[in-house]
């Protein structure tokens, strides 16, 4: 997923016409897309040999050259436009535009006639794709939105929770400009926290959805996932120190669309002023632009004393033959090439060491490492810094907020004591505030995770134990949030309860990885995230210090609304707050005590007891209230522990299904609202050869009146019935005649349905029962008109083979003819002025196997279903509705064995099934066309019914109950007390030699009795 890659070619498409020599009109937004995703020999390829700004009012009338414009869809662009055409400096003017569905802000035939005076316009491309200008390249795996949000610009709406509405819509535009260029149609999960995320991900889905033919591509067997972030769940990425090439230019002097400013540098040359700092035209910066500080000027130094051997071969004294001229003519701009790129290096590296020494930037990292990590810091280190005249006041704010952050919960006042030493050292109220601006927008009550490793023991120890496989150095210990997100989603663990999916993609789909996952930030990315990104396509196992055991194989593209320094981020974060509440600039819930009884830092800064110099109190007062809280936390957890001990569990295997020669027992109940029970049979065919024809045991049909209301006191077999008592009443040696049909072997059709069948195997129609003398006193018509309005409900068991095979509810009876079935309906059907379809509901269908006939073991099994949510059949209460009477209803399913196995030993065994549905129209026999005109031909031409065919998987699901063993049980108790016991002793320990040591002090020395507290009110 090369994002740099996609938009050169889709550049490169736009100058490929017309194909001679042009000139390249951008505007103000399209000269940095341009510039980031192609090079110059690319443009020159294209016989592109002038690139220009069409707000440059001093360029030069050129009529013989063409002209391509390439502008942003905005009005600001459709009136440069406007002038430019008033009075063309280009022989010929080829617009181009890139629109879509969604976004088409094309150029009226109207306007273009009016300012087209001198018809110059030769051509307006529109281009169906993504829009070229809604995103920028910065890196192969990193695009921007380049939304820097400003007080003109906002990000947020009301609330940090909300989106500004122009926001919003230019974030789903290039989010879906990406998706485009690179042909992604992707599922979508984000981060529960953020109000934010799910509106990205809801308009996405929408968009998607609405846009159906734009983003129909090829299916993968896992789809691409669009994963998206909120800023506000790492604040702290963003406000640190960098000390990588890239990160540490644009942190300390701004990379803005590929160009650093170097005007402000003391000393510099003219040509030095500004220089482009791009990977793809910079091959030293290509190398190292994830290089550390320490190791680039190593690099440096090997690069500078290249280019000095370079230099010698190139010196006059060196050129003694004509070889050695036509060398040097052929190698002096690559040479001279070089030597600047040397230059420029040498004075950015430069600067970037002036800044670090002026700035004392090596000591505040450090600080600044230690608060975003596990390490922690000293309220002392964070002191000195502040009271330091040699730090700007922007790095003291920069720890203020960071030291805020990292103890937000446990150390409130010492945060009040550093915002008032900030104020006494040089930081305007207006920034000071911002501490608390940070801890509400993005403090511990609006994170979702645990940024800093100080929730529980098991996460120190995980921190603790990634410091032990190693650090690249001091400076670079801190790992982006970002870095566990995407670890956990290459080990299947990013859980969904956090990171949810906005669609549910299926079981086990969190488990599954993708081979492409696309990630936008919202409030912008860093280049941190991005060296991360960059880190996990090389190697994830390298990448996560070996928390990814293999090679991922999967590819990252990391995207944001911006890509952040700590000014800009810190500027974002004061514009945002300018449109909130006040509430915003108040102190956090935890922080309104003005006075706290006892706020004791052990580090030795300050000691407040509430007011009088009344000393500590006792040794026992502290162990008695110590052994008091060990024993309510030891009771709380051995009672966790018990009702973890005393719950059942279920776990599921797959094994392969063993079983031979075994039986299915298919439970139905079916309605038919329009079609008679006499008109409706019920066959079983499979595969092995075995038919079942007009089943009659174990199912019952009951007729329906057209209202769907059961007929009172009449079976099924009514009209069967009185035609036995008919034949009985004859002579014995009665032999009717079959009427020229196919004789059965007797010789003799004694009823009228032996002479239908003898019709039906002549292959003739049965069309006129009323000529038939058996029928006539059998009274055939008049039963079936009877009958001619009515429904059918039927249901019952039937047992069938374990292999693949089809159930038919289907009209007639069947008949096997020459190897084949053969369906005939009743002729009276077809003129009697009633309606008859097989439209008909299931109230239930089910799989059982032969242990849900024991009624214990069907409650049991019944139970386990309800409790996993699998008690429902997936075709109970399916409807199925057509008008027409020559239509054909398939159900295809899956049946999957399933065994239950209990606490108490018990074994049910039963089984699901999955389905998916079919429906088909007769009426054009085997042959026909679909809506989108696409020729259709069936190989079988079909009959009107419901028929299910069923399929057998060869895997057994096994669900047993299990149960944590008593002696893991008792384990773990003990665990919880000799734990729980071991940190109280400590404590103890801790607050007696405390005490003591205030004792000998004095008696202990108390401040101000009001204590420093950050509650005293807010900052405005």
């Amino acid at each position: 997923m090369d994002v740099v890659k996609a938009v050169e070619t889709y550049v490169s498409k736009l100058v490929s016409t017309p194909s001679s020599m042009k000139v390249l009109l951008l505007d103000s937004h399209t000269t940095p897309i341009v510039s980031l995703a192609s090079t110059q020999s690319t443009l020159l390829a294209h016989q592109v040999y002038l690139t220009d700004r069409i707000d440059n009012k001093k360029r030069d009338r050129m009529p013989h050259m063409k002209c391509v414009c390439f502008l942003q869809s905005s009005d600001d662009s459709l009136e440069a436009l406007q002038i430019e055409l008033s009075e063309p400096k280009y022989g010929e003017y080829y617009l181009c535009q890139w629109v879509n569905h969604y976004l088409s802000v094309q150029l009226p035939c109207s306007w273009l006639t009016q300012v087209d005076e001198y018809e110059v316009v030769r051509e307006v491309q529109v281009r169906h794709a993504c829009r070229a200008d809604d995103l920028i390249p910065m890196r192969c795996s990193l695009f921007s939105l380049n939304h820097t949000p400003t007080a003109a610009k906002p990000l947020y709406g009301s609330t940090f929770n909300s989106w500004d509405p122009a926001a919003l819509e230019r974030s789903v535009q290039g989010i879906s400009a990406v998706l485009l260029s690179l042909k992604k149609k992707p599922t979508i999960r984000y981060e529960k926290m953020s109000g934010m995320a799910k509106k990205l991900a809801l308009e996405m889905h929408h968009r998607i959805q609405s846009e159906s033919t734009l983003f129909d591509f090829r299916l993968t067997q896992v789809p691409p996932l669009l994963l998206i972030l909120d800023r506000r769940n790492d604040p702290v990425t963003p406000l640190l120190s960098q000390w990588t090439y890239q990160a540490m230019v644009h942190e300390l002097l701004g990379i803005q669309n590929g160009r650093v400013d170097l005007s402000l540098v003391p000393d510099i040359r003219a040509e030095l002023s500004e220089i482009t700092l791009t990977t793809s035209t910079d091959p030293f910066f290509q190398t190292h632009f994830l290089a550390t500080f320490g190791d680039l000027g190593t690099s440096l130094k090997d690069y500078v004393q290249s280019y000095q051997s370079r230099s010698l071969a190139q010196a006059p004294s060196s050129i003694n033959s004509i070889a050695d001229m036509k060398r040097f003519v052929e190698e002096y701009p690559e040479f001279r090439k070089l030597g600047g790129n040397v230059s420029k290096h040498v004075a950015l590296v430069g600067e970037l060491s002036r800044l670090v020494s002026r700035d004392k930037l090596l000591e505040v990292g450090e600080v600044e490492q230690g608060l975003a990590t596990s390490a922690g810091a000293e309220l002392r280190s964070v002191q000195a810094f502040i009271a330091n005249p040699g730090v700007p006041p922007w790095n003291k704010l920069r720890l203020v907020i960071l030291y805020a952050l990292r103890y937000q919960k446990t150390q409130t006042s010492n945060i009040a004591s550093l915002i008032k030493l900030l104020l006494s050292n040089g930081v305007p109220r207006e920034d000071a505030r911002l501490v608390y601006v940070f801890l509400n927008i993005a403090g511990a009550d609006q994170r979702q995770d645990d940024l800093f490793s100080t929730e529980s023991l098991l996460a120190k120890g995980r921190s603790a134990l990634k410091g032990l496989k190693g650090v690249e150095n001091v400076y670079t210990q801190h790992r982006p949030h970002l870095s566990q997100t995407l670890e956990n989603l290459f080990k299947g663990r990013l859980r969904e309860t956090s990171y949810p999916f906005l669609e549910s993609p299926g079981p086990n789909a969190a488990l599954q990885r993708p081979q492409d996952v696309i990630i936008f930030m919202i409030g912008g990315t860093t280049y941190e995230e991005a060296r991360t990104v960059t880190l996990f396509n090389q190697d994830p196992v390298g990448a996560s210090n070996g928390g990814i055991p293999t090679a991922a194989g999967t590819r990252l593209l990391l995207g944001g609304t911006c890509v952040h320094n700590s000014s800009s981020y810190v500027e974002m974060v004061r514009a945002a707050a300018a449109s909130f509440t006040p509430a915003v600039y108040d102190p956090p819930p935890e922080s309104a005590s003005n006075a706290p009884a006892l706020n004791l830092n052990l580090g030795g800064v300050n000691v407040s007891l509430g007011g009088a110099n009344t000393g500590v109190p006792a040794n026992t007062n502290s162990a008695g209230a110590v052994t008091i809280i060990a024993a309510a936390i030891i009771l709380a957890f051995t009672t966790m522990e018990f009702l973890d001990y005393r719950r059942v569990n279920i776990d599921t295997s797959i094994v392969v299904d063993k079983s031979r020669g075994a039986k299915l027992t298919v439970k139905m109940n079916v309605t038919f609202p329009r079609v008679p029970c006499y008109l409706l049979s019920l066959d079983v065919m499979d595969i092995s050869g075995e038919t079942q024809r007009d089943l009659t045991h174990n199912i019952l049909k009951a007729r329906l009146d057209p209202q769907g209301v059961r007929l009172a006191s009449v079976v099924n077999a009514e009209l069967a019935n009185d035609i036995e008592k008919m034949n009985a009443a004859k002579d014995p040696n009665f032999c009717g005649s079959c009427y020229g049909g196919l004789e059965p072997e007797g010789g003799c059709c004694n009823t009228c349905e032996d002479v239908r069948t003898a019709y039906v195997n002549r292959g003739w129609s049965f069309s006129n029962p009323d000529a038939i003398e058996q029928c006539k006193d059998e009274g055939w018509s008049e039963k079936l008109r009877e009958q001619s309005n009515e429904g059918c409900n039927i249901s019952g068991r039937i047992r069938v083979n374990k292999v693949i095979g089809n159930i038919h509810l289907s009209p007639g009876r069947s008949f096997q003819t020459n190897s084949r079935n053969i369906y005939e309906l009743v002729p009276y059907l077809r003129d009697d002025g009633n309606r008859h379809d097989f439209s008909h509901t299931i109230h239930h269908f089910a799989f059982e196997g032969d242990d849900e006939y024991d009624h214990y073991k069907a409650e049991t099994g019944r139970a386990m279903k309800e409790r996993m949510g699998i008690g429902k059949n997936p075709l109970d209460g399916a409807k199925a509705r057509t008008a027409k009477s020559q239509y054909m209803f398939q159900y295809f399913l899956k049946v999957v064995s399933t065994q239950f196995r209990t606490l108490d030993g018990k074994i049910i065994n039963t089984h699901q099934y999955s389905t998916t549905q079919f429906e088909r129209d007769l009426k054009d026999g085997g042959q026909g066309d679909s809506p989108q005109g696409v020729h259709i031909q069936h190989g079988v031409n079909g009959v009107p019914g419901a028929f299910f065919n069923f399929e057998i998987s060869p895997i057994l699901v096994v669900h047993s109950d299990t149960r944590q063993s008593f002696a893991h049980f008792v384990t773990s108790t003990c665990a919880i007390i000799g734990g729980v016991l071991t940190v109280a002793s400590l404590l103890d320990s801790v607050l007696f030699a405390t005490g003591r040591a205030l004792k000998k002090s004095g008696g202990g020395a108390s401040m101000n009795g009001n204590g420093p507290s950050y509650g005293g009110g807010k900052l405005m």
